[in-house]
């Protein structure tokens, strides 16, 4: 057989294969709804802080015992405050299987600006100890869709302990920033 025979029956299985890859050739067709035409709605997560009781600082340091702090941007801390903020939130979710948790959020305890030495001090010092409580557990998963109201007591506290050399004393006259101490609520697998 020669090279153009080849050739076009080659072609002439290659052009079949196309069309039977297609499908068959098919004139009349019809169809029918999926769903019934029904509507998907997507439910929802939120978080709220409530007005009563009101949110409130606390501190505590050796003798001082939940002290009441009027003005947490006024306030001067010193190694061995330990801040509270105790405040009640609902947490609300809308969803036939949605599950959550909450948290402390990332980045809660930053340098305030401009940035420097001091402030940097300050938000590592305090940072590592940021912790929150959900009516008193280290982990809150809501139980079932609906609205939960939960207690949050977010702890920061200044250790004292370590080297004050080269952890408390670079923090003297810092500050930090408390923008992102947020209370954070994510959806979960259930």
């Amino acid at each position: 057989m020669n090279k153009i025979t080849k050739g076009a029956i080659a072609g002439g299985i290659g052009v079949a294969l196309l069309l039977g890859g297609a499908g068959t050739l098919a004139y009349w067709n019809d169809q029918a709804a999926i769903g019934s035409n029904a509507t998907i709605t997507a439910g929802t997560l939120t978080v709220q802080q409530a007005a009563s009781p009101a949110p409130a600082w606390t501190v505590s340091n050796g003798t001082v015992t939940n002290a009441v702090v009027s003005n947490i941007a006024s306030f001067r801390a010193v190694p061995g405050d330990v801040l509270r903020y105790t405040a009640t939130y609902t947490i609300t979710g809308t969803g036939d299987n949605l599950r959550a948790t909450a948290g402390l959020g990332n980045g809660a305890i930053a340098a305030a600006t401009p940035v420097t030495a001091q402030n940097t001090a300050l938000a590592d010092r305090l940072g590592a100890s940021a912790t929150v409580l959900i009516n008193g557990s280290t982990t809150w998963t809501m139980p079932s869709p609906g609205t939960h109201t939960v207690t949050v007591t977010a702890t920061i506290t200044w250790p004292f302990a370590g080297d004050p050399t080269t952890e408390d004393n670079p923090a003297k006259t810092g500050a930090v920033t408390l923008s992102n101490f947020n209370l954070t609520v994510q959806q979960v697998q259930p």
